[in-house]
């Protein structure tokens, strides 16, 4: 509701504004006509703001999309290699042959031919793992080379497993029969992989089978030469920096349109206290500059001496034009443990939340114009779009989407 409405005609466009009910009214409550109120935003410091202590000190909630694997390649079978054709070497074979493979048989042939020798298997994970390095500067404040592998980022899908205790019942006389544990026993790893147009991870994971199992000669390799292991990390993001957050100064690296944004605010909040009306809220946690945050990995598992038992089909159909093919590995292995990885615990981290949450609450609007105040950042954003709707850069828009 406004007290009254005018309009001024500028070239094409008809921009109207008026005097809104709440600004009138602060006008007399300054000049004494009307009684004067507490209009000052106070934190309620009830059951929400405890929840939402709590919370923001555990930095949030995990998300299931937020995680990392990182896989290693299995040993290989140790076996000497033919040498031919050298002139500064004698024909014949050299290398170390640890897995006491015959030179020449038919299982050091069909090692080759499978690529279950330590050098082929290396070079099918090689090229499953085709890797790409960037320097990474995550906000400006470190330096540093990240590297990102195919192999792990096409993991899509990878599940924690769970640890049982297994129990017996055990009874002492005529007391009541109690659980004792007996051992432990590891739940079952799946992993679902996007198949990439080269196929390079579903041809490395089915080299690992065939080093599991020489389907030629219908021999098993040893368990060393055929085990591994990788990592599941989940991730979190937390502030940059460590210890207490910074309050925002103007002129403390600020850019040109923050510094244009931020005295647009201090005018409107000027205007506000003179005329009476009620402002954006004061409360401390607003005055939190937007942290600086980044990934890291909160928690992990190591699987060890693991192998894919299954490799899954792969569902192929003329119809499914908008999927992706992908396919699953069921890991046996021996255990699992976790490790430790970062520090959640550093001072005042909780505050983090609630601070993003607060900045998150302001409306969303052109640059500059959303600051001024209402009475002037409506009719002024509504003429922009006026002017954006009936101009050529409206076809534009209906090009690019």
């Amino acid at each position: 509701m406004a007290i009254f409405r005018g309009g001024v005609k500028v070239g094409k466009f008809d921009v109207r504004t008026g005097l809104s009910k709440q600004r009138a009214q602060g006008i007399l409550r300054q000049i004494g006509v009307l009684e004067k109120k507490d209009t000052t935003v106070k934190a309620a410091h009830g059951e929400i703001d405890v929840i939402r202590s709590i919370i923001g000190k555990g930095e949030g909630f995990q998300m299931p999309a937020n995680f990392k694997v990182s896989f290693k390649c299995p040993q290989g079978v140790d076996q000497r290699t033919f040498t031919a054709g050298d002139p500064f070497m004698s024909e014949g074979y050299r290398g170390s042959n640890s897995s006491r493979v015959q030179d020449g048989g038919l299982d050091h042939r069909t090692h080759i031919l499978n690529r279950s020798e330590k050098v082929g298997i290396k070079e099918m994970f090689l090229e499953a793992r085709t890797t790409a390095q960037t320097t990474y500067r995550p906000f400006g404040i470190a330096s540093g080379n990240r590297t990102e592998s195919k192999l792990d980022l096409y993991c899509s899908k990878v599940t924690i497993p769970e640890k049982q205790i297994t129990t017996n019942l055990y009874q002492h006389s005529s007391s009541p029969a109690f659980p004792f544990p007996t051992g432990v026993q590891y739940g079952t790893i799946t992993t679902t992989f996007y198949c990439d147009a080269t196929m390079t991870i579903k041809r490395f994971f089915d080299a690992w089978q065939k080093l599991i199992y020489n389907d030629i000669t219908g021999n098993m390799n040893y368990y060393n030469e055929y085990t591994s292991e990788f990592d599941v990390f989940t991730r979190a993001t937390i502030a940059a920096t460590s210890g207490k957050l910074k309050t925002s100064e103007f002129g403390n690296d600020e850019s040109m349109a923050d510094k244009i944004s931020n005295t647009i605010k201090g005018a409107t909040a000027k205007l506000d206290e003179l005329t009476g009306m009620e402002g954006r809220s004061t409360d401390l946690q607003a005055k939190h500059a937007i942290p600086k945050v980044r990934f890291i990995e909160n928690y992990g598992v190591k699987v060890f001496q693991c192998f894919p038992s299954i490799v899954s089909a792969i569902d192929l159909s003329h119809d499914a034009t908008d999927q992706i093919a992908t396919f699953d590995v069921t890991w046996s292995y021996m255990k699992w443990n976790p490790f430790k990885l970062g520090n959640l615990g550093i001072k005042d981290r909780g505050a983090i939340n609630l601070a993003i949450g607060e900045f998150r609450n302001e409306k969303d609007g052109f640059p500059f114009i959303e600051d001024l105040p209402p009475e002037l950042s409506g009719p002024l954003s509504g003429a922009v779009n006026q002017g954006f709707n009936t101009s050529a850069a409206s076809n534009f828009s209906n090009l690019v989407g």
